[in-house]
């Protein structure tokens, strides 16, 4: 195999992990499906893949706390869901990050946990039957 042909090899093999990884992300944490400013309010609504809505004050996003009702009401959802932008801010936020400041670190990698142990992959169950055939889990001590 000439140099070349192996890095256009080892390219593809490093695209498709990442695909991998980005689905997988995009499944365990939530996205944005929805978000609007609510002017009465002055609040910004998120609804999420995983169901939930946030509701939260303008106020408490540094960037927000002065812009025009006009320009909070042109929010827009970033492909994939795991961004906010404001066009006339040249604003950005992510949906992971807005969520993981919101509830704290301890809850939300609790809840990333919790859904990484539930996933079912081949390689899981392979060491499952291994562990099995060798009795189990070890005692803890």
């Amino acid at each position: 195999m000439g140099t070349r042909s192996w890095i256009r090899t080892e390219l593809r093999k490093n695209l498709d992990k990442a695909n991998r990884a980005g689905r997988q992300a995009a499944t365990m944490e939530p996205r944005a499906v929805e978000a609007r400013f609510l002017a009465a309010s002055h609040h910004l609504r998120v609804r999420l893949t995983n169901g939930a809505s946030l509701s939260l004050p303008v106020s408490i996003i540094p960037e927000l706390r002065t812009a025009t009702r006009a320009q909070l009401t042109d929010v827009e959802i970033l492909p994939g869901g795991d961004g906010l932008h404001w066009e006339a801010l040249d604003f950005t936020i992510s949906v992971p990050g807005l969520v993981a400041s919101l509830f704290g670190p301890a809850m939300w990698m609790s809840e990333l946990g919790r859904r990484g142990g539930a996933r079912s992959t081949v390689a899981k169950a392979a060491a499952a039957r291994r562990n099995g055939r060798r009795g189990g889990r070890p005692r803890v001590a």
